[in-house]
């Protein structure tokens, strides 16, 4: 789990930072797999009040290693985490609409139409 957060993490810094277009496939995969892995996690019975109070403890672990790292994780649990279980538990969005709504994954676009 302690992998896959940091993997959120980098999600975080991904999406604040301007997307370049090499930047965008790899950002979208990682999250696609953290919110998957997260959902699994929610279908395990798992609170959200669990998950915030289990990633907040990690954001202290980090902080640990570096400052920047704790302001950076607790910034990005009080921004998007509750906003991904909602959506995941609530709206019952997949892994990839969860990455779109929170900017990590490009909107898809419409096929165009064959006449």
């Amino acid at each position: 789990m302690f992998k896959q957060f940091i993997a959120v993490l980098l999600i975080a810094g991904l999406a604040q930072a301007k997307a370049q277009p090499k930047n965008v496939d790899v950002m979208c995969n990682l999250c696609t797999d953290v919110v998957t892995d997260l959902a699994e996690w929610l279908v395990d019975d798992a609170t959200e009040a669990d998950i915030v109070f289990f990633m907040e403890n990690l954001c202290f672990a980090l902080g640990a290693i570096l400052q920047e790292l704790q302001d950076m994780c607790l910034e990005l649990m009080q921004a998007e985490l509750p906003a991904i279980i909602d959506g995941l538990v609530e709206d019952n969005l997949n892994p990839a609409e969860v990455c779109v709504d929170i900017g990590a994954c490009p909107a898809p676009t419409a096929a165009p139409q064959k006449f």
